[in-house]
């Protein structure tokens, strides 16, 4: 729905060292959709009975995958997230870290769609615990605690760091399933033209973003640069034969143009493709010269 105000009224508000704790609340008339990018990491709970299902998804990685959003989610800084809520009164309580701290807990590097989609259904009792002891202290009208405020944002910091270090030990371990890179190597090795990485993606059943990270855990290459890597290893092959024409050799290795095959070939091995074929012949055992004569 268009003309939506997507900020939030802010009942309460306590800063702490390192972020803030936020009370907020939005009014919508029905159901709406969203779209919004974050600058800063927030761990969110929606409060019963002023919260609302929503679907969401990542319009970056894949934006025909949705996934639920919880009561209890994570808004990742920097990455786009869009979906589709009821209306109504919505009330969230909201922790927010500042630059220091959110760079701390998420690490460098993009993280994984699955893990995204995790982080939007939070299943992790103490972090639920410690957000319904901030949101009491939070609204208590007459003592509230600025050191308890201070102890409970420490204890979510912690425990938020857990959820995302945990997954960087998960990622590191996350490779391609022997039977997602035997279809690969079979669609790249089948003699057809070379496949780009949307097809090899949806193959393996994945995103291509995914595809792109397991790919490198497991062989330590860029699906581009194994395509590349099997392109010139069988233009060797044809290289290795005299009687092929050269142009021959680059259409047969996927390349539609002789020099762009040549400097290819000159990056990949040092040589030009007429010098490979030159020192091949020249250390092809003598019982294989006398068969081609």
């Amino acid at each position: 729905m268009s003309g939506v105000d997507f900020t939030p009224r802010v009942m309460e508000r306590c800063p702490v060292s390192g972020g803030r704790f936020e009370l907020v609340e939005w009014h919508w008339p029905d159901m709406v959709s969203f779209e919004r990018t974050e600058t800063q990491l927030m761990l969110e709970m929606s409060l019963p009975p002023m919260a609302a299902d929503a679907s969401a998804y990542f319009p970056d990685f894949d934006p025909d995958r949705r996934c639920f959003m919880g009561a209890l989610f994570v808004r990742h800084p920097g990455i786009a997230l869009g979906g589709r809520s009821e209306g109504g009164q919505i009330r969230v309580m909201r922790c927010v870290l500042d630059d220091e701290n959110t760079a701390a807990i998420i690490g460098q590097g993009e993280p994984a769609l699955s893990f995204l989609q995790g982080l939007l259904n939070i299943r992790n009792d103490a972090l639920r615990s410690l957000m319904r002891l901030a949101h009491r202290e939070l609204v208590n009208p007459l003592d509230r605690s600025q050191e308890g405020m201070e102890a409970l944002f420490a204890l979510i910091r912690i425990e938020l760091r857990r959820v995302f270090h945990q997954n960087a030990g998960a990622e590191t371990a996350s490779r391609l399933a022997p039977w997602q890179f035997r279809r690969v190597r079979e669609r790249i090795e089948s003699g057809t033209a070379m496949p780009g990485i949307p097809e090899l993606a949806e193959l393996c059943g994945i995103s291509p973003r995914h595809l792109h990270r397991q790919f490198i855990a497991l062989t330590g290459k860029t699906v581009s640069a194994y395509i590349d890597a099997y392109r010139i290893e069988e233009a060797k092959l044809k290289l290795a034969q005299p009687d092929v024409p050269m142009k021959q050799v680059a259409q047969q290795a996927g390349f539609s143009h002789a020099n762009s095959f040549a400097r290819a070939f000159r990056r990949a091995t040092g040589l030009s493709p007429r010098e490979y074929r030159q020192r091949t012949a020249t250390i092809m055992p003598e019982s294989e010269k006398d068969q081609d004569a």
